[in-house]
């Protein structure tokens, strides 16, 4: 979860950035019809962007879990909140805050008084809830009852708080950085025992996260150790090179107090890319081992028994001291490719209550930096994977140039359909738009039947990690290996790459018109857990209607390679969802009942629960086609 705090320039957004932010949310209202949203409708969908780009949740995941609770939208007084959105980890669960400001000319700060306002409110409700009054809580009292069925479903894990302020138009102002300092600094203690963050974002930082994937970080200083022998550290100055390799190469041992300051002054993780979930936690077998060896008397040994921190930069400037001084290294547009898990850890060990006391401060880490040119993407992808396996890059993004989702585009691009395999290309122009995330968890939920992976956002990411079930849906090949695997360089599309790719379509048609019979619906109180569920009613109205559906895309894939064959066929399948609709809605909803008063668990438990698939499975396989 990318944020910046470099403050020490005030820069507005220019009119090239506001229109591809435009751009970015056409797109995103484009490749959602069923959102109901106008393109232009800048004021909402630039909501549900900065969300996405702050969380990197799906389409689906952002728009079914991102909560509004704001007077001018729902008739609740505000109380300071917006919106809200949790995330269920399996180990953690996340409430997510948010307070919007829009500005039509992208223009006015944030103000550091009402910052504090909000962020203090949501820390005495939500922290300190049992000293409110009542009539404070009230106004709160859908979020935190929402809050209590998610952490019903899952008692095992903690949950932590993380505020957001977001305004489109400047960030707070270089004069008022030091008051953020300050209020960040007054809730210090609850970020490091309950998880409680608060964050601030401009316009020029969602621009950021929609075109370089983070939010630049500033100018930071390093100290490399200079006083362990005659060579205490390597500098190697390779140069410009046509090889594609570094420009500049350092090792050498650094202060671990230096890297837990830097996880304290990026707060959120802008540290490590795009992954917002690098960190695997305290419990984990190899930070136990981390935290134990530098709060113990064996600490002194600690930067030779650890595998040390990988960092790259976009320049790196080497201060060579006149003595056996500490040599200052300036790295600008650092990144820790690998070593997120030590630095995290050594945080804990330091701040931690019980452990802080123990905390040997005089230990060192070796550090690995890289000048590594912008140009050279190639290596720098490489280098990720090679020294971390929880790399900085999400899976998704690595699979974007494979052979496999290059053909796809292709074959759509045949049918007239803008399919968007990689993240802030530019597309053209159609009435039928879709990413590759939005294929594969159409195909997952509704022609492969697990709908319930769907609702853990771990599994989603497995999906494209993983590789079994992301070649099993994205199959293109006339005979299949077992287990699939990726496509050859010189693959050609044949007769059963253009029917998977039909498959995904009507998948994806079966989705949406869910999705939008959904939003008519009149009746609130089923209208959540439908919506919730939009994978499960296409996935009965398919296996109502399955016969059919294999027949138009056997009949479309030998058919002319057009816009006009694709929404013929787009037609047909969305009259199917059109009568089949009703029926599965029923059956969905009776058995969702049924499934919860058996268990005496919840809508949310039933929805991630293999059992409840199949009993939903089972049910709609004894239905009979709708005609």
């Amino acid at each position: 979860m990318p944020k910046a705090k470099n403050h020490s320039v005030e820069v507005k957004v220019t009119p090239e950035q506001i229109q591809y932010l435009k751009s970015k949310m056409e797109q995103l209202a484009a490749r959602n019809r069923s959102w109901g949203m106008a393109p232009t409708d800048y004021k909402t969908l630039y909501q549900y962007l900065a969300v996405q780009k702050i969380t990197y949740l799906y389409d689906d995941e952002l728009y079914e879990g991102l909560v509004f609770v704001d007077h001018n939208q729902t008739g609740i007084a505000e109380e300071q909140l917006d919106a809200y959105l949790i995330v269920d980890l399996g180990d953690e669960i996340q409430l997510k805050l948010f307070q919007f400001k829009y500005n039509e000319k992208y223009e006015h700060g944030i103000s550091t008084n009402l910052l504090y306002a909000f962020v203090d409110r949501m820390n005495r409700v939500f922290l300190r809830g049992d000293l409110q009054d009542a009539a404070t809580l009230e106004a709160y009292a859908k979020v935190r009852a929402a809050l209590d069925r998610v952490r019903s479903g899952n008692r095992r894990a903690k949950t932590t708080i993380q505020c957001f302020y977001i305004v489109n138009g400047q960030n707070v102002s270089a004069t008022d950085a030091s008051k953020v300092e300050i209020i960040r600094s007054t809730f210090s203690h609850d970020r490091q025992s309950y998880g409680f963050i608060f964050e601030t974002y401009g316009a020029l930082d969602i621009y950021n996260l929609c075109s370089i994937g983070r939010i630049p970080i500033q100018e930071e200083t390093l100290d490399l150790e200079y006083d362990r022998g005659p060579s205490p550290f390597l500098f190697h100055e390779i140069g410009a090179n046509p090889n594609g390799m570094p420009v500049k190469v350092l090792v050498g041992f650094v202060n671990v107090n230096q890297l837990i300051r830097l996880v304290d002054r990026y707060s959120n993780n802008e540290l490590f890319e795009k992954n917002v979930r690098l960190f695997l936690g305290t419990g984990k077998e190899v930070n136990k081992k981390i935290i134990e060896t530098i709060t113990s008397n064996q600490s002194a040994w600690f930067g030779f028994m650890n595998n040390g921190v990988s960092i790259t930069a976009e320049n790196v400037v080497v201060g060579l001291p006149p003595s056996k001084q500490k040599v200052k290294i300036m790295l600008n547009g650092m990144q820790i490719i690998n070593g997120c898990q030590t630095v995290n850890a050594l945080y804990h060990a330091k701040y931690d209550p019980e452990l802080k006391d123990r905390f040997q401060g005089n230990s060192n880490v070796l550090v690995r930096i890289y000048q590594i040119d912008q140009a050279s993407t190639e290596f720098l992808d490489a280098l990720i994977i090679a020294t971390n396996a929880q790399n900085a890059i999400r899976p998704e993004d690595l699979l974007s140039n494979d052979t496999i989702q290059k053909t796809l585009q292709g074959i759509y691009r045949q049918y007239g359909i803008a399919y968007e395999r990689k993240e802030g290309e530019k597309l053209p122009q159609s009435p039928v738009s879709f990413s590759k995330e939005q294929a594969a968890m159409a195909y997952l939920g509704i022609w492969m039947g697990k709908p319930s992976k769907l609702r853990n956002s771990l599994s989603r990411r497995e999906f494209f990690r993983e590789g079994d079930e992301y070649y099993k849906a994205f199959d293109l090949r006339e005979e299949s290996s077992d287990p699939p695997g990726p496509l050859p360089d010189d693959f050609e599309a044949g007769i059963f790459a253009y029917a998977r790719a039909l498959e995904i379509l009507a998948a994806r048609c079966l989705e949406e018109y869910c999705r939008s019979a959904v939003k008519k619906l009149q009746e609130t109180e089923s209208r959540g857990p439908l919506r919730k569920g939009a994978y499960y009613l296409a996935r009965v109205v398919y296996l109502l209607n399955q016969r059919e559906i294999k027949d138009l895309v056997d009949s479309a894939k030998g058919a002319e390679k057009n816009p006009q064959t694709a929404r013929e066929f787009s037609k047909s399948i969305n009259e199917i969802a059109q009568r089949s609709f009703q029926k599965s809605k029923e059956l969905f909803l009776e058995q969702l009942d049924r499934y919860v008063k058996e268990k005496s668990g919840n809508e949310d438990a039933a929805l991630k629960n293999s059992s409840f698939a199949q009993q939903v499975e089972q049910a709609a396989s004894t239905g009979l086609p709708i005609h």
